[in-house]
């Protein structure tokens, strides 16, 4: 693979990231403010948890790229 093509394929999975960042951390905030006005059940919970465990991978991966650029 070109260099040319490798920045570019890792500057579209940065786009990738940062896009699947913004989304979670916007769901993130929602359980957070309705978790004030009422009790969130288990699934709720697990959810989130999920998504704390993606949005560390996701800066995990965004550190790799760009340490190889």
């Amino acid at each position: 693979m070109s260099e040319k093509a490798d920045i570019s394929r890792r500057n579209d999975r940065s786009s990738q990231i940062r896009n699947e960042l913004a989304r979670l951390y916007t769901e993130q905030t929602e359980f957070y403010r309705n978790g004030a006005r009422a009790k969130h059940t288990e699934t709720e919970v697990a959810e989130c948890e999920k998504r704390g465990q993606l949005i560390r991978e996701l800066f995990t991966e965004l550190d790799k790229l760009r340490l190889a650029a």
